[in-house]
């Protein structure tokens, strides 16, 4: 009697094992399928990216791609170069808007550094400079005289006249505005790209950066096809 419960229970067991098997192949294989639909183009809401809650109206012929990015981000600036060729590949239908995202003291110091050199009307060369200075040669700027020391070291600009304009109103409410975008959109890390303000990409484990952009793509070729089939003279509704 007691051998035939040890034998009840092995097959118990060996069921269960058998049960859990299956159920891990299941799910290996529901996984591997939105894997490979997501590489052969399309990808999935809530995996590859996601619908913001709060969309913004984006006006202009050119769809939008916003990166929130910070200078003291190492990802973003591993990033930045492929981004830049990218969008300069797709100049004629994208408008590439890179926002610091402010999530700290040193950060919001970057975003006002960002502005300042936007206002100056300073090459893209500097953009890139300040990226190699803060993790190539490790430079501490972490002050504003320091950044004005290298803004004066590494371009035609005076250290004077970058303080200045740091000090501005217009940087102040730029920073504002990138802050509060960065919010609305749910941003706590960076990079990510925020497509003609309706859909978020984020780095996960589905998503690396360099998948970023062919996931920009898909969703471009999306909101294009979705543009073209409007009849003639209708308005898109607002859905902000």
């Amino acid at each position: 009697m007691v051998r035939r419960k040890s034998f009840i229970n092995r097959q118990k067991q060996s069921l269960i094992a058998v049960a859990i098997v299956v159920v891990g192949l299941l799910a290996f294989l529901t996984i591997e399928t939105m894997t490979d639909e997501g590489a052969q183009g399309d990808f999935i809401e809530g995996i590859h990216y996601t619908v913001l809650d709060q969309p913004r109206r984006i006006r202009g012929d050119k769809i939008e791609v916003m990166e929130f990015f910070s200078y003291g981000c190492i990802h973003c600036y591993r990033f930045d170069d492929d981004l830049q060729q990218w969008a300069e590949a797709r100049n004629t239908q994208v408008r590439l808007v890179r926002t610091p995202l402010i999530g700290s003291d040193l950060w919001r110091l970057y975003g006002e550094h960002f502005y300042t050199l936007q206002n100056l009307n300073a090459p893209q060369s500097l953009h890139q400079a300040t990226f190699r200075a803060l993790h190539d040669l490790g430079r501490n700027l972490n002050s504003p005289q320091a950044l004005a020391d290298f803004v004066q070291t590494n371009s035609e600009f005076d250290q004077d006249n970058y303080l200045l304009q740091r000090g501005s109103p217009a940087v102040a409410r730029q920073v504002g505005l990138s802050d509060r975008l960065a919010r609305t959109a749910k941003i706590t890390s960076v990079p990510q790209l925020v497509i003609q303000g309706r859909y978020k990409i984020s780095t996960t484990q589905n998503v690396g950066p360099q998948r970023m952009l062919e996931v920009a793509d898909y969703l471009i070729e999306q909101l294009s096809a979705e543009s073209t089939s409007e009849p003639e003279g209708q308005l898109r509704p607002d859905k902000s």
